[in-house]
């Protein structure tokens, strides 16, 4: 069979990449659709890319923010009806007129390539509407996958569809898709939200990109060794770099400052090495603690290999808020609360309190225990061909 998976975005790539993988390796012809900067990680994963839009696609989907009373984007509070755990109805139609945007952005370009290549089956990610417009205007079935976040553009019941959404499909004289389908998740039952979107569990697979294990990481470490990375896409650590940096100089440990570029402006501490770039997942194996920035990715990636984490969330992100507070409330690490500047006040203290207290540890490798413990996505292969009736 013919398998179009669609990608949402450069930090969401390497969560299609496993399961694309499984399905190619399973004998069937697969592509992934990706918008212009994600295509070149598509490629390094050894897999076919379809670009889709242009570089600007991206400004129709804004960040959401709530702005408090002097203008600045702050926190949800927690008794807000769509505060970071509830992420109730509300919460998931508030984004749909962004992604719809996106995706209506996007249309044109997947469609085409859908009705020349005719796919059996498309599988996106849930923030990529694009996929089920593609999967419609052709006429074939789409399962969702999420990213370990209930963040997506879906709609229940007729009464709650924009006409935005409905638009789209029509430009095409496609079907709306409308109705829960099924998502295929990986995300373990300690970290999982409620939804009302039937879940096929997957096992997280890291995938961090390529890369190379420099020789120092061979070396046992003297001390405890912590991670600090704000992943591959963002650029908060950037800026808060001398904050952090600041923060962790007095530590007992060996501080990996996980960046991409061979050379940092400025005077490193003693205790802190610069990695140049090297796969998270390679990185956290030595490791034992995880810090960052509250993306699931490099949650996951940490998750995977049993690390307890410190969560330093941008001030305006709420799925970061929501992934620091998912660790927190797992037990299995801190989420630490900028202050007004941004800047991760108590982070030095927060790192000395994972280390020191075993039972972060604990709780981070039974989350580990129950990843493994999931499906592999080789093992999903056959879900996605029973979907395409193939």
């Amino acid at each position: 069979m013919r398998v179009l998976f669609a990608a949402h975005g450069a930090s969401h790539v390497p969560w299609a990449v496993p399961l694309a993988w499984a399905t190619q390796l399973a004998g069937h012809e697969v592509r992934v659709a990706a918008r212009p900067q994600a295509v070149d990680r598509v490629k390094a994963a050894g897999l076919t890319a379809v670009p889709i839009g242009d570089r600007d696609a991206g400004e129709a989907f804004a960040r959401w923010r709530i702005p408090d009373t002097a203008g600045r984007p702050r926190r949800m509070p927690a008794d807000w009806p769509m505060g970071p755990l509830n992420w109730s109805e509300e919460r998931r139609i508030s984004w749909a007129d962004q992604l719809i945007g996106l995706a209506d952005s996007l249309a044109d370009d997947l469609v085409a390539f859908a009705r020349a290549w005719r796919p059996d089956l498309v599988v996106y990610d849930i923030g990529a509407v694009v996929g089920l417009v593609a999967a419609a205007a052709v006429g074939v079935p789409a399962v969702g996958y999420s990213w370990c976040q209930p963040v997506g553009a879906y709609f229940l019941d007729e009464e709650e569809v924009p006409p935005s959404y409905l638009r789209i499909f029509e430009r095409f004289g496609a079907e709306p898709r409308i109705g829960g389908d099924t998502w295929i998740d990986p995300c373990p039952p300690a970290l999982r939200r409620p939804s009302r979107v039937p879940r096929v569990p997957m096992r997280y697979i890291p995938y961090n990109g390529p890369g190379e294990i420099p020789g120092w990481l061979l070396r046992a470490p003297e001390r405890p060794r912590v991670c600090v990375t704000g992943g591959i896409t963002t650029s908060n650590f950037t800026v808060r770099q001398r904050e952090i940096l600041d923060e962790v100089a007095g530590l007992d440990a060996e501080v990996l400052l996980a960046v991409s570029g061979p050379e940092y402006p400025g005077t490193l501490p003693d205790n802190v090495r610069l990695t140049g770039w090297v796969p998270l997942g390679a990185l956290a194996q030595s490791c034992d603690v995880l810090v960052h920035h509250g993306g699931a990715g490099s949650g996951m990636t940490g998750f995977a290999h049993g690390l307890p984490q410190v969560v330093v969330p941008e001030s305006d992100d709420n799925t970061q808020w929501l992934w620091g507070d998912l660790v927190r409330e797992a037990g299995a690490g801190i989420n630490v609360i900028p202050d007004r500047r941004g800047a991760p006040a108590g982070l030095g203290a927060a790192i000395t309190d994972v280390l020191e207290r075993p039972g972060f540890t604990d709780r981070a490798r039974a989350i580990r225990r129950e990843i493994e413990a999931m499906p592999l996505p080789g093992e999903l292969v056959g879900y996605l061909e029973s979907r395409a009736g193939a």
